[in-house]
């Protein structure tokens, strides 16, 4: 067995060169797809954050809708049949 150049690299008989550059390209590329995937997991909790905004957005409009029909139904019970009878005719 012949004495390692480089720590953590085997030594290969006659591919010692070759072996280290594709060990070096090979890591090159390890590198960017990690850098990769760190950059999908930050886009990725952008965009959780932008949808929790909006859900609750969303559920305040929601809220707030309720609401009102809740009067307007309040409102609507409140007047006599009498006019509700002539709305609907007029609606006809």
């Amino acid at each position: 067995m012949q004495p390692r150049d480089t720590p953590g690299l085997p030594a290969v008989a006659g591919f010692g060169n070759e072996y280290r550059v594709r060990r070096e390209r090979n890591n090159i590329a390890v590198r960017k797809s990690r850098d990769k995937a760190k950059q999908r997991n930050v886009e990725t909790q952008q965009k959780v954050l932008e949808l929790t905004s909006d859900n609750d957005r969303l559920r305040k409009r929601v809220e707030q809708l309720s609401r009102e029909l809740d009067t307007l139904r309040g409102i609507f019970r409140q007047l006599p049949e009498s006019s509700l009878v002539k709305a609907m005719g007029n609606c006809a």
